[in-house]
């Protein structure tokens, strides 16, 4: 079964579990006697396994462990029953895995901060042993509430590594310590930030969309070179760090996504073709803060940054790349276009070959380079100032008409 067949599969049990099970079981091959051959069905609930919600921790955990373990063995999709499970330990993710509750808001598995009984605060994990994942990871339709709720650092509530084909839908995390949703692309061994070494770009191809992230320390990111993954129409809010980061990440888009309450929305590391498009964030300090490679260390320089079509209602720099920039970890080939800005700039420091067209704000907006930036701006409705040595003024930029 492919993962574009597990949603309308999912949908349907959802909507008439009795019919759509019927009409699988239905389906089964027959013998030259007409005789229906023994097969397990396609999708199997936790009700029909016989667990249920006991308001046991441990014995929840148990039950959902063992369900995970059974439908990753037969190859099934699995169905959470809504209710409210509670864990006292992290639950472990097969290869394969094909999991679903009955929507955010009615299947919820919570590890309260009495019953957890782990060093670390990982509520679901993917891990990488022997070998990688190749037959892909589905979840959907759930809630994970965390047990730390002083975003401590001390790791993801749902962490997925070393795999290939994912997609993550309707997920809810709330209260992670460090990251709500954290794919990687570390494979095999170690961790490791080499991107050098045998671990790096080990997962490709994904889907995360219409999540949500709620607190914690970073709502939803990729690291270890994670490439080709679509981060589409998610939310995150209360986050104490970042909304949406992608401290390593190839060939990745940011699409129709939201942040609520956090000191960075969008926070973008180590890099290449990062699309930044159409997102939204309100109630933050910066919008889009923006490093690079390290390009001694690393031997790569970040190249094919877009930020295009978004709005940022700012406190402070609305789009910028002097966070963790420096004159070793510039981005090349960098196209700011038709952003929308409420009180923050652009302030730009180490990017090269710039491309800055089409911005409008609230009529106090700036574009301010410095130190070594190249490349051309024009056609804004913001004021230029302080313009870098070897930026090229190609049209009018104008202050908006509320400037003072």
């Amino acid at each position: 079964m492919s993962l574009g067949s597990v949603g309308g599969v999912v949908n349907a049990v959802q909507a008439n579990p009795a019919t759509a099970l019927h009409a699988l079981s239905s389906d089964m091959p027959t013998h030259s006697l007409g005789q229906r051959t023994a097969r397990k069905p396609a999708i199997i609930t936790t009700r029909e396994m016989g667990m249920a919600p006991s308001d046991d921790p441990i014995r929840d955990q148990q039950q959902l462990q063992a369900f995970l373990d059974n439908i990753a063995t037969d190859g099934m999709v699995g169905i959470i029953d809504a209710g409210h499970w509670y864990l006292y330990r992290k639950l472990t993710l097969h290869d394969g895995t094909r999991l679903c509750g009955q929507g955010m808001e009615r299947t919820v598995i919570e590890a309260r901060p009495e019953d957890w009984r782990q060093d670390d605060f990982v509520a679901m994990h993917l891990d990488v042993g022997d070998s990688l994942h190749s037959h892909g990871i589905f979840l959907s339709d759930f809630c994970v509430i965390g047990a730390d709720k002083h975003a401590l650092d001390n790791g993801p509530l749902i962490r997925l590594e070393g795999m290939s084909d994912f997609l993550l839908e309707r997920v809810r995390t709330e209260d992670a310590s460090s990251y709500g949703i954290f794919v990687t692309g570390y494979g095999l061994g170690r961790f490791t930030n080499n991107i050098n070494s045998n671990f790096w770009n080990s997962t490709q191809r994904g889907i995360i969309r219409q999540c949500r992230a709620l607190r914690g320390q970073v709502g939803i990111g990729c690291e270890g070179g994670a490439q080709n993954v679509l981060i589409m129409g998610n939310h995150t809010d209360g986050q104490t760090l970042h909304g949406f980061r992608l401290a390593s990440a190839y060939d990745t888009q940011l699409i129709g996504n939201s942040a609520k309450n956090t000191r960075n929305a969008y926070w973008i590391d180590r890099h290449r073709g990062i699309h930044i498009l159409h997102n939204t964030a309100e109630q933050v300090e910066r919008g889009c803060v923006y490093g690079g490679f390290h390009k001694t260390r690393d031997g790569e320089i970040s190249t094919g940054l877009w930020i295009i079509g978004n709005q940022f209602k700012t406190t402070n720099s609305a789009i910028t790349d002097a966070y963790h920039g420096d004159s070793n970890k510039y981005t090349q080939i960098v196209k700011i276009k038709d952003n929308y800005l409420q009180g923050g700039n652009v302030r730009l420091l180490w990017s090269r070959q710039v491309d800055i067209q089409g911005n409008d704000g609230d009529g106090n907006n700036s574009i301010v380079t410095s130190h070594q930036v190249t490349g051309m701006i024009g056609n804004n409705f913001m004021k230029l100032i302080n313009r870098a040595e070897n930026i090229e003024e190609i049209g009018k930029n104008t202050a908006g008409i509320n400037a003072d």
